[in-house]
């Protein structure tokens, strides 16, 4: 029998007083508990200090926390969480086979609570309910305090391990509160048997103390330490035989065993196991450290040495008075070095942690997608923006979920609340990856060659991103977007696929999107499979109800506070990027390291996400509302999701910031006083070659921020750099950027049309103000001086455009490339010859987009809507109408919604089936 199961056979249990995630990886604690060497572990803020401030062993989990937008403590503690969990884990059975009695690990409250009763019992609570393990034991000082705060936490039923006792009298008090605890507990109903504590009694310390005050030949050096842990096992004793225990003991408690701590060798003449050979006795633990454990197997002796000795013991303290050594004068002044000690040590761990953190979140910024601003026009206005955003702590604030920084009443603070889940999505979805890339390739495996993604907004709009970005890897399925009611659209949506290899992605986070719901009405009438078809939702939504009955294939529940158009680095947007083949760890490895060099670690002008927020805010407060986005055609999709992020998270009180979309370099040659431009490129040979372009932008006085992306991974690192600036912009705009309370509006007036539209069999008359062969003007325009005449009443109308507002084309046409090269030249055109911006969008998808900055931005838009005569219609089963109905009913709401807003607005129709040859015509009359 070896040493340590000769201390098992005595009684004693043996822990280790240490803990590492190296430790924990290696195998090691696994081995030792198997081995029988070990029945526990102890930590405190000196082993932690060592642990996680040395090697690597931590270097990946708190890159992951950093990105988290976690502090220092946070950081410290999640780690720490994440140890004693695994510890715990491991000495499960240990705990179950011995009823309770051993297999325990301990994590200690910060130390600096260790004079506060009420912050101790608090943080116990909180770190209790974090680990979340019933054979934790939260570590509690035993100060006066402490004491009470020991009785409180076993009064509701919660482990504790009562450390930095010296004293015997301080043990008495501990083992008494301990007892009263319980019985506090059995009163309210409790299981006294599920409740268990030690009491850590320091031992070596006491000897360096008193020795330091003997003579160095006095025969009494090295004798006080044991001593006194020989009069507190014989309290110990007299505590267990005592009535009222014997009473809670027959209820089914377990004794606070004596557990003695701090029995490493201080004094190399000692022999080196001396504080375990010494305190070997029944019912009692020591914890050890690593070295002393190995020094006891190799060469300790076992046998009972704690119950013999007692009356000596009593002479050492003795004499010890005599030679003017108060033991319990020592002890208190031990008691409060300990805690000073911890303290000290727990603020290294803090200062050391937080210097890890900085330089982690330097390093993800060095390896991040550079950025350049060049922003002479609005320099003073963005130092004072980035100052005043500091000054807030807005970074913090953000990263904390402190919705104070948006403004707004109780309501709305609590709705921003449940839409910042974006900020861990990053981190999330990692542990989601496996999930995501199984569903990928089980879809390939079962045939399917092809998906179409049924979504509208942030459902939709990043799977085109990626799309365009990435294409298609070899062998993995290629991916459609359907976000139109156009009939043409939906028809021509599977062109050149074949419907029983296709997977029809269901994307909704509300559940309820209306075109969504005849989307998938549509294609579930021609595919009878319910597993041809996925969802993504939100958890209790409609459309997740719907998937379960129908046995779609798989369905994938978003987390809830995520907001759809910052829904990009959820399952929205990596499900569809997963079946295309885009290396997800490497693209969200990007992500989180954005995450980290946006965190709070960086400041000021370091963190990339407040400079590109307060310089959208600092621009548009300064007039340059106008968001030029000149990306390179490899990332130019971007653009799009950019602009919906953008407008409908500013476009609101009267505020918002407009992008437009696809600006050539050629177009801000001449750049407008309302004006900013970001410019994206990709690739050294792009970036380069933008160098010149940037100084000639810079030179006209046009505010310019360069982003260089390196590869078509950064994408995910650019995503999450534009929800962060969004945020910041909206903090510094004074808005609210999570909410959307305009799109209702045309949703509500869609419905009302539609209800309509059957009641009557149609929509009704409108107000023709001018007609011609080809175009049809409708509503109430600008000017009234047009004379009743198609062109008169068009020029008028976008000539009422002055400087600092807008034209939108808002086309409810079929989205065909040949019309969107109509709609993308007819803008260009527009622009030149107004001197103003204009933005152009397919209807009805903008309304997912810039249709909140229409209606709740400001009164600065001049609205030219297109429609035209459906070539044919497209049935939606199971409803009255079809998909040209809805189409037309969409374009009605939002007509209407505007004209209520009081909006400078027309309809212009485009008549016939050549619509390219109708805008050309609409281009030679406006023009």
């Amino acid at each position: 029998m070896n040493a340590i199961r000769s201390l098992t056979a005595l009684g004693q249990s043996i822990w280790c007083d240490y803990l590492s995630r190296e430790l924990l990886d290696s195998g090691e604690l696994g081995r030792w508990i198997a081995a029988g060497d070990i029945t526990g572990i102890t930590s405190n803020p000196a082993i932690f200090q060592s642990a996680m401030l040395r090697g690597t062993a931590y270097a990946g989990a708190l890159g992951h926390l950093v990105a988290r937008g976690m502090s220092a403590s946070e950081v410290y503690e999640a780690l720490a969480v994440q140890d004693i969990r695994g510890a715990a884990d491991a000495l499960t059975p240990v705990h179950e086979a011995t009823g309770g009695r051993d297999g325990h690990v301990s994590l200690e409250v910060a130390p600096g609570l260790a004079y506060n009763e009420a912050d101790t019992v608090s943080e116990a609570r909180r770190l209790w309910h974090a680990v979340n393990r019933a054979n934790l034991l939260i570590k509690v000082p035993a100060t006066a305090p402490g004491v009470r705060a020991l009785e409180t936490l076993i009064a509701e039923g919660i482990s504790v391990n009562a450390t930095l006792i010296f004293s015997v009298a301080r043990y008495v008090e501990i083992a008494r509160a301990y007892a009263r605890g319980l019985r506090r507990w059995r009163e309210a109903g409790g299981q006294v048997g599920s409740v268990a504590s030690v009491a850590s009694f320091f031992v070596s310390r006491i000897d360096t103390a008193v020795d330091s005050r003997l003579p160095a030949t006095s025969p009494l050096r090295g004798q006080a330490a044991i001593a006194n842990a020989k009069r507190a096992f014989r309290a110990y004793q007299q505590l267990l035989d005592a009535a009222d225990w014997r009473e809670l003991a027959a209820a089914g408690a377990q004794p606070q065993r004596l557990l003695w701590a701090s029995t490493s060798t201080k004094n190399p003449a000692y022999r080196d196991v001396l504080y375990v050979e010494e305190l070997v006795g029944p019912g009692t633990v020591n914890t050890v450290p690593v070295d002393t454990l190995a020094a006891f197997k190799d060469h300790g002796r076992a046998e009972q040495t704690l119950q013999r000795g007692l009356a000596e013991a009593d002479q050492v303290v003795s004499e010890l008075a005599a030679a003017g050594i108060d033991l319990e004068a020592v002890c208190a002044e031990l008691e409060r070095q300990g805690v000073e000690a911890f303290s000290k040590a727990f603020t290294g761990l803090l200062s050391g942690v937080g210097d890890a953190c900085r330089a982690h979140a330097g390093a993800a910024a060095a390896a991040s997608p550079a950025s350049t601003v060049h922003a002479a026009a609005v320099s003073e206005e963005l130092q004072r923006t980035i100052a005043r955003l500091q000054e807030d702590a807005a970074v913090q604030r953000l990263w904390n979920r402190d919705t104070s920084l948006w403004g707004g009443d109780p309501q709305a603070r609590q709705a921003i609340g449940e839409r910042l889940g974006w900020l861990s999505a990053v981190a999330d979805m990692r542990a989601r990856v496996p999930e995501i890339e199984t569903f990928a390739a089980e879809a390939r495996q079962a045939g399917f060659r092809s998906a179409l993604l049924l979504g509208m907004g942030g459902s939709s709009l990043c799977t085109e991103v990626i799309r365009s970005v990435f294409g298609v890897r070899d062998g993995f399925l290629d991916v459609r977007i359907l976000d139109s009611t156009s009939p043409e659209a939906v028809a021509t949506a599977l062109a050149g696929w074949q419907e029983r290899s296709t997977l029809f992605l269901v994307a909704s986070k509300s559940g309820t999107t209306t075109e969504v719901d005849a989307f998938y009405r549509y294609f579930r009438g021609r595919v009878s499979a319910g597993a041809s078809f996925v969802a993504i939702t939100d958890p209790g939504t409609p459309l997740a109800r719907l998937a379960a009955e129908e046995g779609f294939r798989k369905t994938f529940l978003n987390a809830p506070d995520i907001g759809g158009r910052f829904s990009a680095l959820s399952y929205f947007g990596l499900v569809p990027a997963a079946l295309l083949g885009v290396d997800l760890p490497s693209y969200l490895a990007r992500a989180e390291a954005m995450a980290a060099a946006c965190s709070p670690w960086r400041a000021g002008e370091e963190n990339p996400g407040l400079v590109l927020g307060a310089l959208l805010g600092a621009a548009a407060a300064a007039g340059r509302d106008k968001l030029a986005l000149v990306f390179d055609s490899r990332i130019r999709a971007l653009g799009a999701w950019v602009e919906q992020l953008v407008a409908e998270s500013t476009g609101k009180m009267g505020k918002g910031i407009l992008p437009l979309v696809d600006e050539s370099p050629a177009a801000l040659a001449r750049p407008r006083a309302d004006e900013l431009a970001v410019v994206l490129t990709i690739g050294e040979e792009s970036a380069a070659l933008a160098g010149s372009r940037l100084a000639a932008m810079a030179e006209t006085g046009l505010p310019v921020l360069h982003v260089a992306l390196r590869e078509p991974a950064d994408v995910g690192a650019e995503l999450f750099r534009w929800e962060v600036a969004t945020a910041m912009a909206g903090a510094a705009l004074g808005i609210n950027p999570f909410d959307e309370p305009n799109v209702k509006e045309s949703k509500v007036l869609t419905a009302e049309f539609l209800s309509r539209h059957a009641a009557a069999g149609g929509f009704g008359s409108e107000h023709v103000q001018a007609e011609s062969e080809e175009l049809r003007v409708v509503g109430t325009g600008a000017a009234g001086d047009g004379g009743g005449e198609v062109t008169g009443l068009l020029r008028a109308h976008v000539a009422s455009a002055g400087p600092g507002d807008y034209i939108a084309l808002l086309a409810y046409l079929p989205p065909t490339p040949e019309i969107a090269r109509g709609l993308h030249g007819l803008a260009a055109r527009l622009a030149s010859e107004t001197g103003v911006a204009v933005t152009y969008g397919f209807g009805p998808r903008f309304l997912h987009s810039t249709g909140q900055l229409h209606k709740g931005g400001p009164n600065t838009g001049v609205f030219l809507q297109l429609t035209c005569d459906e070539q044919r219609d497209v049935p939606i089963p199971g409803l009255l109408y079809g998909f040209s109905v809805l189409k037309q009913a969409q374009a009605l709401g939002d007509f209407s919604a505007l004209e209520r807003r009081g909006r400078r607005l027309l309809r212009c129709h485009l008549k016939g089936s050549n619509l390219a040859r109708g805008l050309e015509r609409l281009a030679r009359v406006l023009l």
